[in-house]
């Protein structure tokens, strides 16, 4: 998937499904996360979405991963390759990005002024994406 995506930041709305991804061939973190977690479901993989901290990241943001259930274990698969999967840390976990939401609005008037994250590691670890990873 990441050699046949284009990460584009603002590509996408919130309300944009795992079809639309595929045929635009284009989005952010959540839409390849929902699209890797449609195929695997299709393929009667259990797999789930995980919000996580990204150091590597740049900017440092949120950033959202797929995990697929394999051999017992669930493991991570990020399809943008934006930030080492060994250094990436936990923030929820749910079935899709509704599941994992920081902030949720319910027609309330709310201006999110300022939000700023950090995670530092001392150095990142090179990802060998043929490796399976686990989440902290």
């Amino acid at each position: 998937m990441h050699d046949r995506l284009y990460y584009v930041r603002g590509s996408s709305r919130v309300i944009d499904g795992s079809v639309g991804t595929l045929l635009a061939r284009q989005g952010v973190c959540r839409d390849y996360a929902h699209l890797v977690i449609a195929l695997l479901r299709a393929l009667n993989v259990p797999a789930r979405m995980a919000a996580v901290y990204a150091p590597g990241l740049s900017p440092m943001d949120f950033h959202a991963v797929a995990e697929a259930f394999i051999d017992g274990s669930w493991q991570v698969v990020d399809a943008t390759r934006l930030a080492p999967r060994q250094s990436l840390l936990r923030i929820s976990t749910g079935r899709d990005a509704a599941d994992i939401a920081f902030l949720t609005n319910h027609w309330a008037n709310l201006t999110l002024l300022d939000l700023q994250v950090l995670a530092i590691v001392d150095e990142l670890p090179t990802d060998d994406f043929q490796q399976q990873v686990q989440l902290r």
